[in-house]
Order: structure tokens, then sequence, then C-alpha cells
């Protein structure tokens, strides 16, 4: 966060907008991008690698660590993503909602956190196509 004066902020406000096509076009891409840099953050990376790596086995914590954030990942974007991909991607966010609901047995929660795991890439797919 940055703090600037009163007078500074009289100054930046009292300047007259720009309503033409191109500079409106630029503010909604830098919108729509900070808007996914804050969905998809590295962590999310990590976690999808630790299911989807060549090597990937979690353990029965790291699986449910990972669950949970899945889940917190798909508020996220069902809350980000009617803003940044047109048409509204319905079966894929559809998907990726009854994944999360899903709560499988020990024995099932590998194959439960790749399925979660595709179905979040493909919505960042998606996002990554419409942030750019």
């Amino acid at each position: 966060m940055v703090a600037v004066s009163e007078d500074v902020a009289v100054q930046l406000l009292s300047r007259r907008a720009s309503g033409d096509d191109e500079t409106v076009r630029t503010l909604l891409v830098g919108l729509r991008r900070s808007l996914a840099h804050e969905a998809i953050t590295e962590k999310l990376w990590d976690d999808l690698e630790a299911v989807l790596g060549e090597h990937a086995r979690p353990t029965a914590y790291e699986s449910a660590v990972i669950a949970r954030r899945f889940r917190k990942a798909t508020i996220t974007f069902v809350e980000i993503v009617p803003h940044l991909v047109r048409p509204y991607p319905l079966a894929e966010l559809t998907r990726l909602i009854n994944v999360s609901a899903e709560h499988p047995r020990v024995e099932a929660t590998h194959g439960h956190l790749r399925r979660f795991a595709l179905a979040i890439l493909t919505l960042l797919d998606l996002v990554g196509d419409a942030a750019s």
C-alpha cells in the first residue's frame, strides 16, 4: 500500500479521467491481470505439482492440506472467473464445484485430488487466456 499526502491525493483526484476506448481496454486488461494474480498464487502451482507431478504421491496429511487449499481456491475462482472469462464457463465451474464438494474415503483421496487439480487447471487455462 502506498500512502500519499492530502495535497497529492487532491491533485490526483482532480485530474480528468480518460474515457476513450483504448484507455478503458488497457485498464480492463490490467484489472483482469490483477484479479488473476490474486487468485493464482505460487502455492497453488506448488500444490498442483504435488498432485500431478511425475513423482506425485502426497501423504494423507499433505492430501488433506492440499484439498483444503483447493477448496479455498474454488471459492476464489467462483468469485473471479465471471469477471475474467467470456462466455461464462458454466460446465468448467460446475465441475470444479462438484469435485470440491466431494469428500472421498481415504483410499480414494489421491484420485479425487487428481480430478480436483485437473478441474483447477482447466480454469487456469481459461483465465490465462482471458487475463492476457
